[in-house]
């Protein structure tokens, strides 16, 4: 008798011993036989009786449950992600912010498996991705798994969503060359992107596609940009919209201050020069738009605010201030024509009659790509000549946008689409709110943007990619609505979400302290003294300023 009590004892040693639930501890929930799907919050909304859905799972908070009360028999749930809870109030599953108790009864608790109940069962009519479960009849099982809560966006985060859209996107041509979406101002901000990737990992790897991708632009459009071609699948329309090329020229001027390779700063100002050359209205001050394409007496803050910056790192980069100067000039006249100063509401378009400079036209529809490229160049000439108006306006600026392009939770609300030029927007607005953030040390703004970042993160597909769409949950097929958001061309707006999430600090992640190249600012006393910065002379800096050069960091010092 003893030895069989033994050899029970020694079988039961061998089973998998059971966790039940806990308090504090983070669950997926999966009904069984969902084949891989998990209880999600649709579209990682916050807000309140947003539906609950199964969907396929996608390790993302937003499908993550922590028990935060359990008694007995019942359990209370709360999303991880949008902070609200488990609830039916209407016979459907939804979240919600009162704490409602479900009853628990074990269909097997080895595998801590369980039926739901709040009156009556909790069960699920099918199992494809956006299903509601409801109250019914029917007593589903639901498999609760111990998963690690992770409610912040971090770097492991981040690392994901970079990984996933190269994985996705990247298109290796041979011989050293790649390609995001073949062409055209999407290249060139997609570029940019991966900028601000390496700019905000210090990953060796970003600064490398970057440098594929560049050359194979070179290839087919060599260094004048002015031109046009479509060669072998790769578009450039430089002959007519000059914001295009403008965008590629801030892409090349800020690779020179990350890298340190003086090509790029050659290429950005070659091609500045020769935009400036054929596009400025001499009479108001401002750039035109396009050569062939809508009235040529047409000035949009889509050309002149990326301008404006443009103007600052090639001037920065060069030592000289006629940059600057242009820069200062094109802001102000912009901020005359095209700006509400008392809102920070920035214009799309003015038409002029060049007879006289008289407004003939205006077209007052706020963007984030033009609040983005006007908060990113006053910020830049706040730098550098130190003016407060610049500062007042980029905080007007950039609060009209939080507050008129965003929803109640903050999160970019415009623009959703997964093609054409509007999907990649928000990703400039995301850029340049990020500098300001870092610039001015505001942990709000910071906060705000890792928000935006978040939201897109928790709406990502299985594969770790998504879609410009940041409000609405990536489909496992690929589509959204008629567009098929995995082509190359829906690249660009993929990419704005990686904007947000590399522009400011994260948990556990690298930061660069500012994107910015080294101010110019003159000093009375000191305009001929040079300092350096390990080997890079400049001069006057401000003092204990901190700048980027061959990616390592510099404080300035005397």
């Amino acid at each position: 008798m003893k030895k069989l009590m033994l050899s029970a004892l020694c079988v039961l040693m061998l089973l998998p011993l059971h966790a039940a639930l806990e308090v504090g501890k983070t669950y997926r929930i999966a009904p069984e036989g969902s084949g891989g799907k998990s209880l999600f919050v649709s579209n990682a909304s916050v807000a309140d009786r947003q539906a609950v859905v199964v969907w396929t799972e996608t390790d993302v908070p937003a499908q993550q449950w922590t028990v935060t009360r359990l008694s007995g028999k019942t359990v209370v749930l709360k999303n991880v992600y949008s902070g609200k809870y488990l609830n039916a109030p209407s016979r459907r599953l939804e979240q919600t912010t009162a704490q409602i108790p479900w009853t628990l009864e074990a269909a097997d608790e080895a595998t801590d498996s369980y039926r739901l109940k709040l009156g009556s069962y909790l069960t699920l009519s099918a199992t494809a991705d956006g299903t509601q479960p409801a109250l019914g009849n029917t007593a589903q099982v639901w498999r609760f798994t111990e998963v690690e809560a992770r409610p912040l966006f971090d770097a492991q985060a981040r690392s994901r969503m970079l990984d996933g859209f190269l994985e996705q996107y990247l298109q290796d041509k041979g011989n050293g060359y790649s390609t995001f979406v073949g062409g055209s101002w999407g290249e060139a901000e997609t570029l940019e992107t991966i900028l601000d990737c390496y700019e905000g990992t210090g990953e060796q790897r970003f600064a490398d596609i970057f440098a594929s991708c560049y050359r194979y632009m070179r290839y087919h459009v060599g260094n004048r940009w002015n031109g046009g071609t479509v060669v072998g699948g790769y578009d450039w329309f430089g002959y007519d919209f000059n914001d295009d090329v403008m965008w590629m020229i801030i892409a090349a001027a800020r690779a020179y201050h990350l890298t340190g390779q003086q090509s790029y700063l050659t290429d950005a100002q070659r091609n500045f020069d020769l935009i400036w050359q054929r596009a400025y209205l001499g009479y108001v001050g401002l750039l035109r738009w396009a050569e062939h394409t809508g009235d040529r007496n047409s000035a949009n803050s889509c050309i002149n605010g990326p301008a404006a910056v443009a103007a600052c790192y090639i001037g920065a980069g060069l030592g000289d201030e006629t940059y600057f100067e242009k820069a200062r000039e094109l802001y102000a006249n912009q901020r005359i024509y095209l700006f509400e100063p008392a809102t920070g509401h920035v214009y799309d378009n003015v038409i002029f009659n060049p007879d006289d400079g008289s407004v003939v036209s205006r077209n007052t529809w706020a963007s984030t790509y033009n609040q983005g490229t006007m908060l990113g160049a006053a910020m830049l000439l706040y730098r550098h000549y130190g003016d407060e108006q610049y500062l007042t306006d980029a905080k007007r600026i950039i609060a009209y946008a939080r507050k008129n392009l965003c929803g109640a939770d903050g999160v970019v609300s415009v623009c959703q689409n997964a093609d054409g030029d509007f999907q990649g927007f928000k990703g400039i607005l995301m850029r340049y709110a990020g500098l300001y953030a870092r610039l001015q040390n505001d942990q709000d703004y910071q906060a705000w943007v890792r928000a935006n970042a978040f939201r897109a993160y928790n709406n990502l597909n299985s594969h770790s990619f998504g879609h410009s769409a940041w409000l609405t949950k990536a489909s496992e097929d690929l589509m959204y609505g008629e567009v098929n958001y995995g082509l190359s061309s829906s690249a660009f707006g993929a990419s704005t979400a990686l904007s947000a999430a590399c522009c400011v600090p994260v948990k556990g992640g690298e930061q660069a302290d500012v994107s910015l190249p080294p101010a110019h600012r003159s000093a009375p006393a000191d305009n001929d003294r040079l300092y350096s910065l390990g080997g890079w002379p400049i001069t006057a800096p401000l003092p204990g300023s901190i700048y980027i050069r061959n990616g390592q960091k510099y404080i300035a010092t005397r």
